[in-house]
């Protein structure tokens, strides 16, 4: 039986009943949680499956006998007697987001609101619009908010790419895991699943990964494009990392272990609804692209600023030997395989330094890392300055000059291999493009990553990815037979459906990070700005401010609870009481285990044998073909 569809939870004064059952409603499964004595989780999954009717047979059993059931609506409108009967608390509710004990009790978290967002081949996408927050002990009803941006599907994993899930895992050996039977699948990945620790109490009393969903949380937009020859779905998927996560602020650079702030995974995926919604004979592409803080141990303080001011930015320790930069890249490494390509945002002259100081220090790091690698597998810097840029031409054409050299090598996912029409009368953008297939020659693959970044890794950092992404989309309509030429107008609708999505994109993922919308969208960036738009922008700063100063303490204290960070418990300070959670992510004891040298080592690494050349921008807007050697 795999995932549970429909699930409702019933009350008595002694247990809670939970029914789960399958899409169709014919096969049902019974979880039983006992009330009694709650600093531990006494439940208890029935290793059966029933039918309907056994089910209501159940209920009027454990009902003493009698046939009521009351919904939650009317316990709360009229007084029932508790010692009859059952309460119904969620009657077909979405599944069970996990289990969380603050200091005595456990509550137990509940779906029961959600609708579909998008559909990628057979598999649906939801949005949780509504959680419940059960007590398992007798006494009041809390609730808490997870309506705002957490998505969750039955059957796709949204933890993994579109290329991940259409692999068969042989293909991808750096996924298996030694402590599961299977070896046919691969596995949510921690690092985007928000409920983990939720989860943890319901894993460890044995109860089946069939009860659970696992959430993500982003962004997740489709839109329908009607093309003459075809009916497209384009769907935009934003992943944020549960690693480092928290409010502006309150989380810049990187931790220890490389996990940066405001870390997300952006995909693009194509699917032509003409062909088969399975993934390995319909036509599908993909696109991927990641952002994160720089990499590097780094703060601001916002008492060092006014209203529109800019925090001091402070490098806190200065590694020579780029510990945490290492870190950071060996676990993009191993996800992505090689080229590695750093897109920095962040300005470089400045007549009194302040954002130079990142840019400085991240290509000493780089540099440093690159000293140990060979020539085609180093990471390619790449320093863009827009905001000069923007003062002196179009940066979105130099955005897409940018993203065409960067998606020339290293490719996109397709669930096909190249057109044999588009290998007789190729493109001559595409001269240089080596496509990268999977062992069957069946899959046309990506094989590493853009990563972008400015100091907020909103603003600029959207409008590069836009960029990017722009460019992407062009060459894999392109390769996909469904447009003439590889690179698509920015006056077309494909284009400007395609800037809308990232532009609610970038708003939802500034409104989760800094508490306000994108300060800067696409549009300001292109060559006439509207006066609407500049009004629009200083709204945004002020609206921003307000945000950081009074909303983001709050803010990080609940993240830090949700994933488990601060664990509650009778005998530490509440968190709500420390001045600073820096020491629940900078342990005082922790140790970095590194070679200093190899540092890129890591035995489930996959190596890629493509070659890479690195380039950078030698002026703000011009790109030549150098070594990183020559910095």
């Amino acid at each position: 039986m795999s995932r549970l569809w429909h699930v409702s939870v019933f009350e008595t004064p002694v247990n809670f009943y939970i029914f789960g059952s399958d899409i169709s409603k014919t096969r049902y499964r019974l979880l039983k949680i006992c009330r009694l004595g709650t600093q531990t989780l006494n439940i208890t999954e029935v290793g059966q499956n029933y039918s309907k009717s056994d089910i209501m047979e159940l209920l009027s059993t454990v009902s003493d006998g009698s046939s009521i059931v009351v919904t939650q609506n009317e316990k709360q409108s009229s007084d029932v007697d508790r010692r009859k009967g059952l309460i119904e608390r969620a009657s077909d509710a979405f599944g069970l987001l996990g289990a969380v004990r603050f200091l005595e009790d456990y509550y137990l978290l509940v779906v029961t609101k959600a609708r579909v967002v998008a559909t990628i081949g057979y598999h649906e996408i939801y949005k949780i619009e509504e959680v419940i927050l059960i007590p398992l002990a007798v006494q009041g009803i809390p609730s808490v908010d997870l309506s705002t941006d957490f998505y969750f599907s039955y059957v796709y994993d949204l933890s993994r790419t579109l290329q991940e899930n259409a692999l068969e895992i042989s293909c991808w050996p750096k996924y298996k895991q030694a402590n599961r039977n299977e070896t046919s699948q691969l596995f949510p990945d921690a690092k985007f699943i928000w409920n983990s620790y939720l989860l943890e109490p319901l894993r460890k009393s044995g109860v089946s990964e069939q009860w659970f969903i696992e959430v993500v949380h982003g962004y997740i937009g489709q839109q329908i494009i009607e093309l003459p020859c075809s009916r497209l779905s384009l769907t935009l998927i934003g992943r944020r990392s549960v690693e480092y996560a928290g409010t502006r602020y309150l989380k810049r650079g990187a931790n220890f272990k490389g996990q940066v702030a405001n870390d997300v995974e952006t995909e693009q995926i194509i699917w032509d609804t003409r062909s088969s919604p399975n993934f390995k004979t319909g036509k599908f592409s993909s696109f991927v692209q990641r952002r994160g803080s720089v990499p590097l141990i780094w703060s601001q303080d916002p008492a060092t600023r006014g209203v529109v001011g800019k925090p001091v930015i402070s490098i806190d320790i200065n590694e020579p030997h780029a510990q945490t930069a290492a870190a950071h890249f060996r676990e993009l490494r191993k996800k992505y395989g090689n080229p590695l390509i750093v897109m920095n945002l962040v300005k470089r002259r400045e007549n009194r330094k302040h954002e130079a100081v990142l840019h400085d220090q991240f290509l000493k790091a780089v540099k440093y890392l690159n000293m140990f690698l060979p020539k085609t597998e180093r990471i390619a810097y790449l320093s863009f300055d827009v905001a000069r840029c923007h003062k002196t031409g179009n940066v979105l054409s130099k955005l897409e000059e940018i993203g065409l050299r960067c998606i020339i090598r290293h490719g996109w996912f397709q669930s096909f291999p190249p057109l044999y029409c588009r290998k007789l009368r190729p493109s001559s953008l595409l001269n240089d493009f080596e496509p990268l297939l999977d062992s069957d020659g069946k899959f046309l693959l990506q094989h590493g990553v853009c990563r972008t970044n400015c100091v907020d890794c909103l603003d600029r950092t959207n409008v590069a990815q836009f960029g990017v992404g722009k460019v992407a989309l062009g060459l894999q309509l392109y390769s996909m037979g469904l447009v003439g030429e590889p690179l698509l107008s920015s006056s077309s609708e494909v284009c400007r459906i395609y800037e809308d999505l990232m532009d609610q994109h970038g708003n939802t993922l500034a409104l989760q990070y800094a508490g306000s919308q994108l300060v800067h969208s696409i549009k300001t960036y292109k060559k006439i700005s509207v006066i609407q738009e500049r009004s629009r922008d200083v709204i945004q700063t002020l609206s921003r401010y307000y945000s950081n100063t009074f909303g983001d303490y709050d803010k990080q204290n609940a993240i830090n609870l949700f994933l488990g960070v601060f664990r509650p418990s009778n005998i530490s300070y509440h968190l709500w009481d420390l001045g600073t959670d820096h020491y629940l992510h900078f342990p005082a004891d922790f140790k970095m285990k590194a070679d200093y040298c190899a540092w890129f080592v890591d035995s489930d690494y996959w190596e890629n044998p493509n070659e890479w050349n690195d380039w950078k921008y030698t002026d703000d807007c011009v790109l030549s073909n150098v070594s990183v050697d020559d910095f």
